[in-house]
């Protein structure tokens, strides 16, 4: 049974996250799924659930909360979005028009 509240997108996006609370912990990996409330990735670094991080993919920067973090061939991140601040690229409108009817505008 699927228990997740929002549909998911897969997408395969290069992502840089950083620890806000330890700005020389940053990971590099891929987003593999995108959702109205977050996005899990795929990480070569793992961060503690409760960490406040950025999430930055193209012109695109995302900050949330990590809500769960498990280790296997890499670290599988989920990260609830609270703020995002997009540029203009079509990849901005595709994650604006994702996350638009979650979060107000910024």
């Amino acid at each position: 049974m699927d228990r997740r509240l929002d549909r998911r997108y897969s997408t395969n996006l290069e992502v840089t996250v950083t620890d806000i609370a330890a700005q020389d912990r940053v990971a590099s990996g891929r987003i593999v799924d995108i959702s109205q409330s977050g996005v899990c990735t795929e990480l070569a670094l793992g961060f503690a659930a409760g960490s406040i991080v950025k999430v930055q993919t193209g012109d695109c920067a995302l900050f949330g909360r990590v809500t769960y973090c498990t280790e296997g061939r890499s670290f599988r991140t989920g990260i609830e979005v609270v703020r995002k601040i997009v540029g203009a690229s079509d990849l901005a409108r595709l994650l604006n028009a994702i996350f638009s009817q979650a979060m107000p505008a910024t």
